[in-house]
């Protein structure tokens, strides 16, 4: 049904056998993780009507399987999912899972983590979790998203030390003050909103779109993160395909691109001093 109905698995799911499996797991309330045995045992009778209407809104809604099921797992970790923010799937994530390894690596456990458009917050709290000692912030410029944030730090029990903030990117972060900055701006340019899946549609808007080639945001902050990192500190930056205009845009900036072994492109790690010496020679 989902491979006739020509869904477009780019949210967390590689095939339309994942999303089946995925749906059918949510109409009867089992968790991802499941043994062969399970295809022995009948579908129950009083899933059907849940399973049925999960297909609608797949199927004919084009709703991406997280907002269907209203929760997406990324990097081991279960996040409350709506359309208040992105659904979760950076890249980033297995990178912050593994504690940044071999890009942290000062000898210390970072103090203070930015996670910035954090949208629904799943890589800031990723990082808590890899993290336990660390102070994290979450900051967005959308209030829907900041609320969703919080509500993942609640079913987290992360509260305690994962603050909110609304903000226009990194202006409210201190200067000097974050070991670890991780951005996931918008990044799709405006020519390509317009070739975007249905699925798309239902995400927020602001979330996904930037400027005319997809640059603008993504160059603000590594900017920003100039003043923002500590001396010893490191920026993982997601621009996806964007990459290749930001080349462009930055022609003397040597980006390290990472070799990602889940898949995903256009993330780079960039440390704070190639930040400083970026800007001393006016190449940002």
């Amino acid at each position: 049904m989902l491979q006739e109905a020509g869904v477009y698995c780019g949210h967390g799911y590689d095939s339309v056998t994942d999303e089946a499996v995925a749906l059918v797991l949510g109409a009867t309330d089992l968790p991802p993780e499941q043994t062969l045995a399970l295809l022995d045992q009948p579908f129950p009778s009083d899933a059907e009507a849940r399973l049925a209407t999960l297909l609608d809104r797949r199927c004919r809604q084009r709703l991406p399987v997280a907002y269907c099921l209203g929760e997406s797992h990324l990097a081991g970790l279960r996040f409350i999912a709506d359309s208040r923010a992105l659904v979760p799937r950076s890249p980033i994530a297995h990178v912050v899972a593994e504690r940044l390894s071999p890009w942290w690596s000062q000898g210390r456990d970072p103090a203070v983590i930015v996670d910035v458009c954090c949208g629904g917050g799943s890589l800031g709290l990723i990082a808590a979790e890899a993290f336990p000692g660390a102070t994290v912030l979450l900051s967005d410029l959308e209030p829907q998203a900041i609320s969703l944030a919080a509500e993942n730090g609640a079913l987290h029990q992360q509260l305690d030390r994962v603050l909110m903030l609304r903000a226009d990117l990194l202006s409210a972060v201190r200067s000097g003050s974050a070991d670890v900055v991780l951005a996931n701006p918008p990044y799709v340019s405006r020519g390509e909103m317009a070739e975007l899946p249905p699925e798309y549609c239902h995400e927020p808007r602001m979330a996904l779109e930037a400027d005319a080639d997809g640059t603008e945001l993504a160059v603000t902050l590594l900017r920003e993160a100039v003043r923002v990192l500590s001396p010893d500190g490191l920026m993982l930056l997601e621009v996806g395909e964007t990459w290749v205009a930001l080349e462009k845009r930055l022609p003397r900036v040597p980006f390290l691109w990472l070799e990602l072994p889940q898949g995903g492109a256009g993330v780079a790690a960039i440390s704070a001093q190639e930040l400083r010496d970026w800007d001393a020679a006016g190449i940002l």
